[in-house]
């Protein structure tokens, strides 16, 4: 399993402008329940935790992040990421 994503990415992120219940605990949604009923999801922690629990059943995987880079990191880093590709695709 390969992860490739950039550090600087505001929609996949542990504090998500994207996420509602985010924008609720900042005070910007007015009707947002609270953090109990609409807790603000940490999108990269929960990715991990999950790529970690996989790794602990036997699986591999590896992480790439990329410094300064956003949402799209085959757009931004198109030489980069068609390297780590190419090394997966190659290695299987």
């Amino acid at each position: 399993m390969l992860w490739i994503r950039g550090d600087a990415d505001v929609i996949v992120s542990d504090a998500s402008l994207f996420d509602l219940a985010n924008l609720g605990k900042l005070g910007l949604v007015p009707s947002w329940p609270g953090e109990e009923a609409s807790p603000p999801q940490p999108m990269v922690g929960q990715t991990r935790a999950v790529l970690e629990r996989y790794a602990a059943a036997g699986g591999t995987f590896t992480e790439v992040v990329y410094e300064g880079c956003g949402h799209s990191p085959h757009v931004e880093r198109t030489a980069e990421f068609a390297e780590q590709l190419r090394s997966i695709v190659e290695g299987a």
